[in-house]
């Protein structure tokens, strides 16, 4: 749809211009890490994202310590940065800090992708994540990715059939879909849920496409 995304950039340009880098990163970070985006879009996330990480050049040395101030700011786009760093580095030698950061109140987005980091790396690891009211335990290197999990395939398989002559629509249910499962994590979404849930992301886009045709029709 492309409405979302001229929205999108509008709103990544706005944020660049206001020189609120972080919100900027956190919208292009976000959206590249959707399994399908246009290549036009994908090329100018990524020309954003060059002109973004040029003012987080002195973030390039953080320190451990400065990792987990990061991580326990409040602020979510700090969160966001200091988990970006940690992707790139061996989360062996970082599982206290990860079991820290875990166990508490932490931004979902960033808990969402530092988890899902530690399943990348396979790391043998009981760790103990804080999920609203509860704690859940989890051990990455007994998962897999997202989108490696049979409940994801079969939404995946699910949307390609009900949607495969309409791309535009397939794309924006494939993200939808992506995000639902990040911020589940570390649970993992269970078959039996699967019907719901492509239901729902379908019942979503038929009505945002009828929104965004009635918005055009007006402006005709």
């Amino acid at each position: 749809m492309m409405n979302y995304y001229n929205e999108l950039i509008e709103t990544i340009e706005d944020s660049i211009k206001e020189e609120d880098f972080h919100e900027a990163r956190r919208l292009i970070i976000n959206e590249l890490n959707m399994p399908y985006v246009p290549r036009d879009i994908e090329e100018k996330l990524n020309d954003y994202l060059k002109i973004v990480d040029q003012h987080f050049q002195r973030n390039d040395s953080l320190s451990e310590e400065q990792i987990a101030e990061y991580l326990l700011n409040v602020d979510e786009q700090h969160q966001l940065l200091a988990v970006s760093k940690l992707d790139k580095m061996n989360l062996r030698d970082h599982i206290d800090l990860c079991e820290t950061y875990l166990s508490k109140d932490a931004s979902i987005n960033a808990r969402a992708l530092l988890i899902d980091s530690l399943i990348a790396q396979q790391i043998d690891h009981e760790f103990h994540c804080k999920n609203k009211d509860r704690m859940i335990s989890f051990t990455p290197s007994r998962m897999v990715r997202v989108t490696e999990t049979r409940s994801f395939q079969y939404c995946i398989s699910r949307l390609n059939d009900d949607l495969m002559k309409e791309p535009s629509k397939l794309k924006l249910a494939g993200q939808l879909l992506y995000k639902e499962f990040m911020l589940n994590l570390p649970e993992e979404i269970k078959t039996e849920n699967c019907d719901r849930i492509v239901s729902h992301i379908e019942e979503y886009i038929e009505d945002a496409f009828k929104a965004d045709l009635s918005a055009k029709k007006v402006t005709e």
